[in-house]
């Protein structure tokens, strides 16, 4: 009796040319995020991959949330304020003073200067309500109790 060896063949994953577009599309923003907040290259690094690492296992989940852009962001800004953690507490310049989405918002148009468009989109905004946010924070940051 011959015995019939089954080979498991690899097949790519479900949906995984999206996930390595969707990966390819915001690697360098997600990095230049993360490195502003986190300061360290390497660490900054080992950040985006780490989101990467979770997204890839989660892949179909994410893409059948209501956004999922906004979902990845979440979990790019929860990775990256874990990773500040043993930063002394150090929280950045925005994200000091604002909330956590104006403070995005304000990072990717004000200091990296990506477009508006662009951060929404990262974010998973829309065009109008990430310029309502910039709005918001310029104005909670020419408070007067904010100098």
């Amino acid at each position: 009796m011959d015995v019939i060896r089954r080979h498991k063949v690899a097949r790519p994953s479900l949906f995984g040319l999206e996930y390595a577009a969707f990966c390819e599309a915001n690697r360098d923003a997600y990095l230049r995020y993360a490195l502003v907040r986190i300061e360290d290259p390497a660490e900054a690094r080992r950040c985006v991959d780490a989101v990467f690492d979770a997204l890839e296992t989660s892949w179909i989940a994410v893409l059948a949330s209501e956004c999922p852009a906004a979902r990845v962001w979440r979990d790019l800004r929860a990775e990256t304020d874990h990773r500040m953690i043993g930063a002394a507490g150090r929280r950045g310049k925005f994200h000091a003073v604002l909330r956590d989405d104006q403070a995005d918002i304000m990072l990717l148009h004000r200091h990296l200067r990506l477009s508006v468009d662009h951060a929404a989109s990262l974010m998973g905004l829309a065009a109008h309500d990430a310029r309502a946010l910039l709005r918001g924070a310029e104005r909670a940051l020419s408070s007067p109790l904010n100098h």
